[in-house]
């Protein structure tokens, strides 16, 4: 079946052939396609394109989905979009940001943004519950951040750490008498004896453990500025400084 002008009907349309329009096709009622051609398509009623999973769908040209649900676009092997492998939630009240990637040529950089009609906007990723996110987890590439960069969670290392500048801890927290050490936590721990290096506004007497070094910046004399903890408690010995 073809037809080289625009379908405009109330009626419901049936063929067991192909069809084929030349010109435009609305519809306002719902709409089931197993195989068309079409110039362009307008559904203001629910759609649906090919009637098994394995069926593909093919758009030549810039294409525009326009929605306020939650399960605005989804992908995924589940009838009804349950649990998809891809999906994307349009249910944010006049919602002006989003996500914009970006192509590149081969051995390019393929870039991801946010995007916003105005202000600076957030990016957030998250797994779900315990999950883990993994960040150059196969590629063999180095990570490279550029901007300052605030971790509120622990950091742990498997390899070592190599600084090409300055290493700056602790910067918002002023140095804590040796009553408020424990609580503050030391800004270098070493090894699984956790030996620790920390600076106090007094001579240390907070527990340690043992080989654990702490500078006291009220120090005034040769065996006051520098102390190691000699017995994994609250013993400490002052080192003796040059004057």
């Amino acid at each position: 079946m073809k037809y080289n002008g625009g379908i405009y009907s109330a009626l419901p349309i049936q063929t067991t052939s192909d069809l084929t329009v030349g010109g435009d096709l609305a519809v306002t009622g719902d709409i089931t396609l197993d195989d068309v051609t079409l110039d362009a398509l307008t559904v203001t009623g629910n759609s649906v394109l090919g009637n098994a999973v394995t069926d593909t769908l093919t758009v030549t040209g810039a294409s525009t989905i326009q929605t306020t649900a939650a399960a605005g676009f989804t992908v995924g092997a589940v009838a009804a979009g349950a649990t998809p492998v891809f999906s994307v939630d349009a249910s944010t009240a006049s919602a002006v940001a989003g996500l914009k990637v970006t192509g590149a040529v081969t051995g390019g950089t393929v870039a991801v943004v946010t995007t916003d009609s105005g202000a600076d906007t957030n990016l957030i990723i998250n797994a779900k519950g315990t999950g883990t996110i993994g960040i150059g987890s196969v590629s063999t590439g180095r990570v490279t951040i550029t901007p300052v960069t605030t971790i509120t969670g622990l950091v742990t290392l498997t390899a070592g750490l190599t600084s090409a500048a300055n290493a700056i801890l602790k910067s918002a927290t002023a140095v804590p008498a040796t009553a408020g050490a424990v609580a503050a936590g030391a800004p270098i721990t070493l090894y699984s004896t956790t030996i620790t290096v920390e600076v106090t506004s007094d001579a240390p007497t907070h527990a340690r453990a043992k080989g654990s070094l702490c500078i006291n910046t009220g120090g005034s004399s040769t065996s006051t500025r520098l102390y190691v903890n000699t017995d994994g408690s609250t013993g400490w010995a002052a080192i003796t400084t040059a004057s």
